[in-house]
């Protein structure tokens, strides 16, 4: 019904159009830098550079999640957006997937090749702490790739 749900549910909608392998979505953050410290409570920005995602198609999460098949652009590339999320890290725990620091859609288009957010308020405790981007297409699904052995459309720090 286009809503997001907590508990199990099905979604028939048909997976939709799927790029070509050298139009794969790829992801790298490049900033902060990898294990850079930041001190708490100090803003600062995470940048993320992408390719094989067309950026700033976002529907409407609260009546539209998954309910849009994926689409490609005029060029190939999957219509999407994508976000950041923050979670911090407890040694070598598989951490909460409900818990995070910080969330947020990017859901502009991307300037220059480059998608960004500030973390105003920074992180709030003292800690190691993964960034993680998340590609989607249009109605917030994963992306969906022709091939099963490649390099992922994400990254973390």
């Amino acid at each position: 019904d286009g809503t997001q749900l907590k508990q199990p549910s099905c979604v028939s909608l048909e997976i939709g159009e799927i790029p070509s392998a050298n139009k794969m979505v790829s992801a790298l953050i490049v900033n902060p830098k990898n294990n850079q410290a930041i001190k708490r409570n100090t803003p600062f920005n995470v940048d993320t550079k992408v390719s094989g995602l067309s950026t700033g198609f976002f529907s409407d999460p609260a009546v539209d999640y998954y309910q849009i098949q994926q689409t490609l652009d005029g060029g190939g590339q999957i219509q999407g957006h994508s976000h950041i999320t923050i979670q911090r890290l407890d040694g070598n725990n598989v951490p909460d997937p409900t818990v995070f620091a910080f969330f947020k859609g990017l859901n502009d288009a991307a300037q220059n090749g480059v998608l960004s957010v500030n973390v105003d308020t920074g992180l709030p405790q003292k800690g190691t702490y993964r960034i993680c981007t998340m590609n989607s297409s249009n109605s917030h699904q994963p992306v969906v790739m022709p091939v099963a052995q490649r390099g992922s459309q994400d990254d973390c720090i």
